[in-house]
């Protein structure tokens, strides 16, 4: 195997399939990444068993071979050559042995025959589904079911403003990843961890998404996808006539993930649907202010008071132990009756930081009913394509 290649184009594919390979893991084959060469096309592939990626590069090839590579080893000397020139890498077929040549110097390590490497069936026997692009926009042809194309900046908005409030609780793993439902004209991302919910939806002009279909992502194949910047064309592996892998196809590179095979909790029932009172304020200022006051918090509880009053919002941070204490003023627009609510500030800040207003005025609206019941955060009164959702806290 031996091939000549940019260091910067090298470098952006180490990083897309790096992710997917495991710092530590008690099969050393998977701390490799796995090179093969047919012609000027080098394939390049991790896995960890729950995901795996693989991505292509064109280089110039000058034989075709392949080979296991220490992929941190390997990640830190391209690192450290910088982003300019080239470099040649050949391997002995006979030891595998690496050999990296650049202008200065000649680099060395032990590589393993790709052979030891897993056997990856729901990478290779399966697809990306075919598209046709209509001014503009991206259609799935008909024929394989359960798949769908999104632009980038829309996978990117269904992850981002989801993932943050995915549940870390190992023994709730239908929280743990983000639920995706899908019915023809529309597709929701939801996430939630029981103290806060936050969902995005998208509307298609036609019915191009699967219908009544739903899958539950995990998290950590979510964090990946929400950096997309490219068009993504998403479907699902089938094993045995049951959903086990979502595969996620864009640019150069494909990324297969496990799905989380479990029953996402019923989270249309906790969203209020009609809330009594609604405060419209600034995102901006509230937010800044919250910054502000939970810097005074009790550091074990998160907590601070929010009261609501006649066309103000009054904000406290205290913490009795050390006898600190914060506290904010802001003007709103509320005509309700006066109420004292208590919130973890890192939920209500996160839901503040992901909303992303889309007004010219940066104003929000948080609509609840009572103290001890959820606060729902929009941009506005009639977008529900974006809502955050945050359950009080007891009041020490």
């Amino acid at each position: 195997m031996k091939f000549t290649v940019t260091i910067s184009d090298f470098q952006r594919a180490l990083l897309k399939t790096l992710p997917a390979m495991p710092r530590k893991s008690t099969l050393p084959v998977l701390e490799h990444l796995n090179f093969s060469l047919k012609d000027n096309t080098l394939t390049i592939i991790s896995t960890d068993q729950d995901i795996t990626i693989m991505s292509v590069l064109e280089v110039t090839g000058e034989e075709d071979g392949g080979v296991l590579v220490p992929g941190r080893r390997l990640s830190e000397v391209v690192k450290a050559f910088g982003d300019l020139g080239s470099f040649e890498f050949s391997t002995n077929p006979e030891n595998f042995e690496i050999k990296i040549r650049t202008t200065t110097g000649k680099f060395v390590m032990k590589g393993l025959n790709p052979e030891e490497y897993l056997d990856l069936p729901e990478l290779f026997e399966s697809e990306k589904p075919v598209v046709i692009i209509n001014d503009g926009v991206g259609e799935v042809v008909p024929g394989k079911a359960h798949s769908a194309y999104f632009t980038g900046e829309e996978i990117s908005k269904l992850c981002e403003k989801t993932v943050f409030a995915v549940s870390k609780d190992e023994y709730r793993p239908a929280m743990t990843g983000v639920f995706f439902e899908f019915n023809g004209e529309t597709v929701t991302s939801v996430a939630t961890d029981s103290y806060r919910l936050s969902k995005v939806s998208l509307t298609a002009e036609k019915a191009k998404y699967p219908n009544d279909f739903n899958v539950i992502i995990p998290s950590r194949s979510i964090e990946l996808m929400k950096k997309a910047d490219s068009n993504v064309v998403i479907s699902f592996v089938e094993t045995m006539k049951k959903i086990t892998h979502a595969r996620f196809d864009y640019e150069d590179t494909v990324m297969i993930t496990r799905i989380i095979d479990e029953k996402f909790p019923p989270y249309k029932s906790v969203i209020p649907q009609e809330p009594k009172y609604h405060v419209v304020i600034n995102q901006n200022d509230l937010l800044k202010a919250i910054k502000r006051v939970a810097i005074f918090a009790n550091t074990n509880s998160n907590q601070i008071k929010v009261v609501f009053e006649e066309n103000t919002i009054i904000l406290t941070g205290e913490d009795e132990d050390s006898g600190s204490q914060g506290n904010e003023t802001l003007t709103c627009d509320y005509t309700g009756e006066p109420m004292l609510i208590g919130f973890n500030f890192h939920y209500l800040e996160e839901a503040l930081q992901n909303l992303n207003s889309e007004l010219d005025n940066d104003l929000i609206i948080m609509s609840f009913t009572e103290a001890n019941k959820p606060i729902l955060i929009r941009a506005n009164k009639e977008d529900t394509n974006v809502l955050m959702l945050v359950m009080p806290v007891r009041l020490g």
